[in-house]
């Protein structure tokens, strides 16, 4: 195809050598290929990169062929931001080259949003198909040509073969439905209004306008820096719906699992500044990862065994006379050099902990909240008892953050009231975290720039517990500019936990964290004594380490469900199946159930129970953790399918039970206020 075609819409300027891809490169540095690839689109090669003298990427090389979902992972700091960074054009490695095929398109979404703040949102969206609406006007103004070009000349035969050309571009792209695409975008990423400014969003906003105005550019290569972040779970699942079809080639930086498993089709990791690839899901590549940690485990336990062999003969004096001393002491030097596979340094999260929790935790009573005329929540109850983790969810702006503060005290509710224990010490981690300054040090930040703090009523000398965090000694006195995104996000979740409590709140914690990372705090949170409520989209780490869930409902209800993430999906799987009679049936049921209740008081026996409920809830929880436990249980699938049904079937039991005891607490508590 002629190149003028594509000069009208291909307008990045290279900043390194580019050259023409012919044919697949391979993946250097990489332990397994990936198998059948597609035309090579976009490869950096033998890239390195160092900031300032710390080498970030050496001697990296990757190539992205058509049809690949990457999946980029690895520790916080590693590179994988500045790879993308590299493969995208925005920075210039030290060393190294990148190709494109010709006429890529390449749209990254980067951690740092680099949105003009003075557009609206209707204008950054409309920007990001700027090359499109181009291409769009080309073909318009090449069909006008070609009706005015007699058919039998040259020239109207090139003018066909331009427009047969844009078109397939455009249908490729999906341009001709572009103002449609805007709008499924911005309602399925919950995007604010057109007309808001973007200087007036909040962080999360603007990080979706970014997104949405990335994935309407349907470039050939999309690079996406951590898209799951400031997103509720219902566009998470639209996103993978979206990326499942989508016909480009992707790369992507997350720490969602599920997203890993269902959109990835090849894991590439760094690890010590080098590549290993892995062709297929991000399960398997555990797999994969175990066994080859294994292997170089054993191939180390045998070169340090032949390196006391060898050295045992050396010491007996064996002198260079023969050919076969000399290659002996040869390859003795040479196994001396060989530096084994550096080990993974292990790291924990500390929580001191006050005070255990008292008999009275928190409570909140039929409370409600909002602004202006807007009801975020309204008459919510709940009982916080010992152990209890309690996962929140729902789409953005429905007010999780607000219920968090709303719980702890920090505001004051519309209606209802909050009880919080004397003994009840809340540890708060916030999702917008303090603003951190680039020129403060690590150490200045921790700890005002002292090098021993006290935990648990123990000293702690501070560059050593920086390192059980995975920072290095000499990161101490580092600035914390020049720390990566999840760094500084494990810095600051380090410096709240240093405060210690017996309640964790934490809102949207796994946000920047690397998988490593997830799996330890994930580990110190169930290990932890205290209560916790949690904030996340993250569907892995909350089927993890939830007791219940607290789901916000579209009415501005807040339904309880006692499990993890997968079963609020069977609850939700339940609700869709009810027929639309069902629904009304339940809804009418619960209106009439306000109506009579709120006039009328407790009888006798009504009290007698409100006043042993909380007893038969815990009592409920119990039955249904000892079931959970027996379920765990290696050999619970060997017993009989008749013996593993009937005990499945009494833990859906046990589990309505507990939904039906918080549901009757509600009702008692409903009539008990009119009492008060």
């Amino acid at each position: 195809m002629p190149m003028h075609v594509f000069s009208f819409y291909f307008s990045a300027t290279t900043r390194y050598p580019v050259s023409i891809l012919s044919q697949p490169h391979s993946l250097r540095g990489a332990s397994m290929a990936v198998q059948s690839p597609g035309k090579a689109l976009l490869s950096a090669q033998n890239i390195v990169l160092s900031y300032g003298s710390q080498p970030v990427l050496r001697d990296i090389s990757l190539t992205i062929h058509e049809g690949d979902r990457i999946g980029l992972i690895g520790q916080n700091g590693s590179g994988k931001s500045s790879l993308l960074k590299v493969l995208s054009g925005a920075i210039i490695p030290d060393s190294g080259f990148v190709t494109r095929s010709e006429g890529l398109r390449i749209a990254m979404l980067a951690q740092d949003n680099l949105l003009d703040r003075t557009m609206t949102v209707g204008q950054a969206l409309q920007e990001g198909t700027a090359e499109l609406r181009a291409m769009l006007d080309a073909y318009h103004a090449a069909v006008e040509r070609l009706a005015v070009i007699p058919g039998s000349c040259w020239e109207h035969r090139e003018a066909q073969e331009e427009c047969d050309a844009l078109h397939h571009l455009l249908e490729m792209h999906g341009a001709w439905q572009m103002d449609q695409e805007i709008k499924r975008i911005a309602v399925a990423l919950n995007l604010p209004s057109s007309d808001r400014i973007l200087s007036t969003l909040s962080g999360g906003e603007l990080r979706r306008v970014d997104l949405a105005a990335k994935l309407i550019q349907r470039p050939d290569v999309l690079l996406l820096d951590e898209p799951t972040n400031h997103i509720d779970t219902r566009s998470v699942e639209w996103m993978e719906a979206f990326l499942e079809q989508y016909p480009g080639s992707c790369v992507l930086v997350t720490h969602d699992r599920y997203f890993l498993d269902r959109i990835v089709n090849r894991i590439v990791e760094i690890e010590a500044a080098k590549l290993l690839s892995f062709p297929g899901r991000y399960d398997r590549f555990l797999e994969y990862k175990a066994v080859r940690e294994d292997t170089l485990v054993r191939t180390e336990a045998n070169r340090r065994a032949l390196v006391r062999r060898e050295l045992a003969w050396y010491r007996r004096g064996a002198k260079a006379r023969t050919t076969k001393q000399k290659a002996r002491i040869h390859r003795f030097e040479r196994l001396l050099e060989n530096v084994p596979p550096p080990r993974r340094r292990e790291f924990f999260f500390e929580i001191p902990q006050t005070a255990p929790l008292g008999k009275t935790i928190l409570e909140a009573r039929r409370i409600a909240h909002g602004f202006e005329n807007r009801t975020l929540f309204k008459d919510f109850s709940l009982i916080m008892q010992q152990h209890m983790r309690i996962g929140i969810i729902g789409p953005n702006g429905c007010g999780k953050t607000t219920l968090l503060r709303v719980l702890m005290g920090l505001e004051e509710p519309r209606r209802g009231k909050i009880i919080i224990g004397e003994a009840t010490t809340f540890l708060y981690i916030d999702q917008a975290h303090e603003k951190l300054n680039p020129d403060q040090s690590v150490l200045q930040f921790i700890s005002d720039g002292a090098k021993t703090i006290e935990i648990n009523r123990r000293k702690i000398f501070v560059p050593a517990y920086l390192e059980r965090f995975l920072f290095d000694k000499a990161t101490a006195d580092t600035p914390i500019g020049k720390l990566s995104g999840g760094e500084k996000n494990r810095l600051y979740i380090i410096k709240q936990l240093l405060q210690g409590g017996n309640f964790l709140v934490l809102d949207e914690p796994t946000n920047d964290l690397d998988l490593y990372s997830l799996r330890v705090l994930e580990e110190t949170i169930e290990a932890f004594h205290g209560c916790a409520l949690i904030v996340s989209h993250d569907r892995y780490f909350l089927n993890r380490i939830c007791t219940h869930m607290l789901v916000f409902e579209d009415d501005g209800h807040i339904k309880t469900i006692v499990g993890n993430y997968d079963d609020y999906l069977l609850y939700k799987g339940r609700c869709a199946a009810e027929t639309p009679q069902q629904q009304a049936a339940s809804r009418m049921e619960t209106n009439n159930r306000d109506v009579v209740e709120k006039p009328r008081r407790l009888t006798w026996k009504e009290k007698r129970e409100y006043e042993t409920i909380e007893d038969a809830i815990l009592q409920a929880e119990a039955r249904v953790a000892e079931l959970e436990t027996l379920i765990q249980e290696p050999g619970f699938y060997e017993r009989g399918h008749e013996n593993v049904r009937q005990t499945l079937a009494e833990l859906d039991r046990a589990r309505d039970a507990v939904n039906h005891a918080y549901a009757r607490w509600q009702a008692l508590e409903a009539i008990a206020r009119g009492d008060e």
